[in-house]
């Protein structure tokens, strides 16, 4: 045997234990990917002894879910809500948008001349992106937008996202 069929052989060979490896793989039953369901989800019980199905419990999960929404839970909800209360011109709502330090400045001038300038923005043109981060111990968001500017950095405090600089101005 000369080397050329040697290596021939041994590509071969090679080859049929690549191919048998690669049928065993495929033979093998897939793992089961069913949720795990806990019995205590598919049936809790209400006042009355009545059982309640996972979907009811799921429905009742989103509508409390829905009553403790806040509209600063979120860089994202913050800011389509400041647009909301910019564009109806809501002075008050607006300023508890903000940190503290800024709250001042919010002012029926600086909304109205805000209100004339969004009217040429999309949602989409101001919030683009967002950069997470930390600053002296509270989480940040700085926000980008379209055209890669920083609009506005969010500060998480007491659970919501207020901004840190007036983006409208």
């Amino acid at each position: 045997m000369n080397i050329q069929n040697f290596a021939i052989y041994v590509c071969l060979a090679f080859a049929v234990t690549l191919t048998a490896c690669n049928k065993e793989k495929t033979s093998d039953p897939s793992a089961k990917t069913d949720p795990v369901v806990k019995a205590d989800d598919v049936a809790k019980s209400v006042p009355d002894g009545e059982p309640v199905t996972l979907l009811e419990t799921e429905k009742s999960s989103e509508s409390q879910a829905g009553e403790n929404k806040s509209p600063l839970n979120s860089p994202k909800d913050s800011l389509s809500y400041q647009m909301k209360l910019l564009s109806t011109g809501d002075v008050e709502k607006l300023k508890a948008c903000f940190t503290e330090r800024l709250r001042s400045s919010i002012t029926t001038e600086s909304v109205a001349k805000g209100k004339q300038e969004l009217s040429s923005y999309t949602f989409d043109d101001l919030f683009a992106s967002e950069e997470r981060g930390e600053y002296k111990g509270s989480q940040t968001c700085n926000v980008k937008m379209k055209n890669g500017r920083t609009l506005t950095t969010f500060v998480l405090q007491d659970g919501q996202w207020l901004a840190d600089t007036v983006w409208f101005q």
